[in-house]
């Protein structure tokens, strides 16, 4: 998996809605007419892809989680991989 800079700031991209679930949301990519299903964890980092950096994502998610920075920053770098290759952040 490639090493995300902590000074990187994804952005969701604007073609995709989401739409709340009971666990967790499915995001629909209207340029590509795909639906994904994220889990809790991928809701999370997906929601924290606003624009704040890499580094301040893996915090909020350590936090959150209540886990380790180093488990959090893995979190992040599986999820934003999964995100990115399919085409849902900018």
């Amino acid at each position: 998996m490639t090493e995300l800079l902590v000074d990187t700031r994804p952005q969701r991209a604007h073609s995709v809605e989401s739409n709340d679930l009971a666990d967790g949301v499915v995001l629909y990519d209207s340029s590509s007419e795909v639906a994904h299903h994220l889990n809790p964890v991928a809701t999370l980092v997906w929601e924290l892809c606003d624009g704040r950096t890499v580094g301040d994502i893996v915090d909020a998610v350590a936090e959150v989680l209540e886990i380790p920075t180093a488990e959090a920053k893995s979190v992040v770098v599986e999820t934003y991989g999964q995100l990115n290759t399919s085409r849902l952040l900018v």
